[in-house]
């Protein structure tokens, strides 16, 4: 017995962090979407220091439950959990990120469970990627983030992409100061980023310096955070590039921050469907990524330029490129306004409604 799909639906989302990052953004557009449908939504933080986007439902109806747990769970977080799945108010629980999935899996007695994979299962830790294999069985359904992620999993899985809202876009198109309208030659690359492995920010370092010793005027905005951040302090430092780079904190304005930059860089080694490229192609702003995740198929030439992963040489070519060519980057910009999103927010929250109509416990 399933719901029909216009029924309003208790939904509860689980996330470990709501700080400013790509899939913690979308883990609030989709609930305050829903919860503008006339879903009930309540969201479970696990780590309630990682709370930067919780004021974002201040003026919605949406509760946060924040669990004391850390990005580990802990015991805390865990029995937190425990308490809100068997609580009995939920249709269905969305689950984001592999070790609150495991750890929702296990708890007797849960809501139908939908989990939402961001990235491959290879690029997980070797004991994660064992616990979310043996408890993948569990899911009522598993939605990931692209095709890539897809042909990682063991199993069926429903592809929903992120989606942009089109309106957020173009009010930090319009608002955003355009690096091109700066006087002066100096190109501004932006690359938001944790500074996590995955992210490979010695690559991108690398790949500025070589840009320099071949005559690039360029600074680099890098904004995020995270435990590898006084490293790549170091390491920029190292390269000599420190004074064209400003490490910067996760802002509430990034869009507006990617809109007025001249291209953005993605550096990464592992990536799903890379949020921050569908925000940037939305804005006009030009893309240099390696080629991981959606990341090839979302860069075509007219818009930005691909490269192998973890090549600093390519890398430094392709920023070399933007760097020094204002047309170039101009027809690039134009060319992603022009394609337009074919996949917005609404779409993304429509598809992720139905899917839990599909699965959702009886009343």
């Amino acid at each position: 017995m399933t719901r029909p799909p216009a029924a309003a639906l208790r939904i509860l989302f689980v996330t470990k962090g709501l700080d400013i990052g790509g899939i913690e953004r979308m883990v609030v557009g989709l609930a305050i979407g829903l919860q503008q449908r006339g879903h009930h939504v309540e969201v479970a933080l696990v780590n309630e220091y990682r709370d930067q986007l919780v004021p974002e439902f201040a003026s919605t109806s949406v509760k946060v439950h924040q669990l004391r747990g850390t990005d580990r769970i802990g015991w805390r977080g865990a029995i937190g959990l425990k308490r809100l799945l068997q609580s009995k108010r939920f249709d269905v629980v969305h689950v984001h990120g592999p070790l609150p999935s495991i750890i929702c899996r296990m708890v007797a007695g849960a809501p139908p469970i939908v989990t939402t994979s961001h990235t491959p299962v290879e690029a997980l830790h070797t004991a994660t990627q064992w616990g979310w294999r043996v408890t993948a069985r569990r899911d009522a359904a598993r939605i990931v983030v692209s095709e890539i992620v897809a042909q990682s999993m063991v199993g069926s899985s429903r592809v929903v992409p992120h989606g942009i809202d089109p309106a957020q876009a173009a009010a930090a198109r319009n608002s955003a100061a355009r690096a091109d309208e700066v006087p002066g030659d100096e190109a501004v690359g932006i690359c938001v980023a944790s500074h996590r492995p995955a992210k490979n920010y010695p690559n991108l370092l690398r790949a500025l310096a070589a840009a320099r010793t071949a005559g690039a005027r360029v600074r680099l905005i890098a904004i995020g955070e995270g435990p590898d951040l006084e490293d790549h302090r170091r390491i920029a430092s190292e390269l000599g590039v420190d004074d064209i780079v400003a490490f910067e904190p996760p802002t509430l304005d990034v869009l507006e921050r990617i809109a007025g930059a001249d291209f953005l860089i993605v550096a990464s080694d592992w990536e799903g469907q890379p949020m921050v490229i569908a925000e940037a192609l939305a804005v006009g702003t030009p893309v240099v990524s390696t080629a991981v995740g959606q990341a090839p198929t979302l860069v075509s030439r007219h818009v930005g330029r691909v490269v192998a992963p973890n090549d600093h040489v390519s890398l430094g070519g392709a920023i070399v490129e933007l760097a020094g060519d204002r047309v170039i980057r101009s027809m690039m910009s134009a060319a992603a306004l022009a394609q337009g999103s074919t996949w917005t927010l609404n779409d993304a929250v429509e598809a992720h409604a139905r899917i839990y109509a599909s699965v959702a416990a009886p009343t």
